[in-house]
């Protein structure tokens, strides 16, 4: 196992590091990129994907030094100092043991892994290495979350009853990763593990009371759950990628004595609203317009350089995991598996 670099002591003079990419999918030009390019301390230096003419291609679109001909070379280079990982979930999990036993920081796209075994695996590792895990859930890092603490403490809803988080949106191309089963397909964890986090944020750790799912060649088009918070909270939580369904991102948390609602709760960036209506009066808060991937990035780059705390690290990833687990038991359907890309079933 490599030995991980030296974090930084008092004094030391803050340097920047390196991030290579691992794959050459789309979220990569929003979720680092861009924020790249605005976040001090931080290169976007090389890149690797299955194909090295999608590589080359991807590079020159979007400025990034150099491309290397596979993943393993990324790993292998001395140069570069953390890994950021869009690949599908399914694989995430065989990759960051890599980018681990190579002394690589890694910044892991949602959802963790495949499932909570996996995840406690990759967070003992992790400890082990004391290198730095971060999932990417950006959502967490943006400031309008917590408010959202702020507010649902501060009294002014009353009692809360009930909370219940939606994130819809529609895939129409059967081909996409969203419907590929083996690869971490379905709704639950593409979309359903945002609202999940959102939930467990505000009100602790649930119990699973039941869940249903529409399935499709074992693949879950849309999921609903129920779930039991500490403090006799009711919550629901509901994902779908299917067409039929009404398209939205948003939060409610009712009360006796208000209601909380939320637009765009998961990209506040995007036009996302606070409104907070009571007895009295009715207020709202926009969403700061600056994206939660820049915010991620900071929060990156500063446990990296500076060893300061990551929130949404590989114990909190196992714990969400734990309950989208149950999710899909409750619904009848078995947690997703993990690929070896070494199968050449795999890829």
């Amino acid at each position: 196992m490599a030995i991980p670099r030296r974090m930084p002591r008092p004094g030391d003079q803050a340097p920047g590091f390196t991030i290579g990419v691992l794959g050459a999918a789309k979220i990569v030009k929003e979720a680092l990129l861009a924020p790249a390019a605005i976040v001090d301390g931080v290169e976007v230096d090389a890149i690797a994907a299955r194909n090295v003419g999608r590589a080359e291609a991807y590079a020159a679109e979007h400025g990034i030094a150099r491309v290397l001909p596979s993943y393993e070379h990324v790993l292998d280079d001395p140069g570069i100092d953390a890994v950021y990982l869009p690949a599908p979930s399914a694989l995430h999990g065989y990759w960051m043991r890599r980018a681990l036993d190579a002394g690589k920081h890694v910044l892991c796209e949602k959802p963790f892994t495949a499932n909570a075994g996996e995840s406690a695996e990759i967070a003992e590792l992790a400890e082990d290495t004391g290198l730095v895990v971060m999932e990417a859930f950006h959502s967490r890092h943006h400031p309008m979350w917590t408010r959202l603490t702020e507010i649902v403490g501060s009294g002014a809803l009353g009692e809360i009853h009930e909370a219940s988080a939606r994130f819809c949106v529609t895939h129409l191309d059967a081909g996409a990763i969203q419907w590929q089963r083996e690869l971490g397909g379905g709704a639950l964890l593409d979309l359903g593990c945002y609202p999940v986090h959102l939930l467990r944020f505000l009100f602790g750790e649930p119990r699973v009371t039941a869940a249903r799912a529409r399935d499709i060649d074992g693949v879950d088009a849309s999921m609903k759950a129920e779930l039991a918070f500490p403090g006799s909270v009711s919550g629901h939580v509901e994902a779908s990628m299917w067409a039929e369904d009404a398209r939205g991102a948003e939060l409610r948390v009712t009360g006796s004595a208000g209601v909380l609602h939320v637009r765009m709760p998961y990209h506040p960036h995007f036009h996302g609203l606070i409104t907070l209506t009571t007895e009295e009066e009715v207020l709202t808060e926009p969403g700061n317009p600056r994206t939660t991937y820049s915010f991620q990035l900071e929060r990156f780059r500063d446990a990296v350089r500076d060893g300061a705390p990551v929130v949404t690290d590989a114990r909190e990833a196992t714990a969400r995991m734990h309950v989208i687990d149950a999710i899909y038991r409750a619904a009848g359907m078995q947690p997703r598996e993990p690929l070896n890309p070494e199968n050449p079933s795999a890829t």
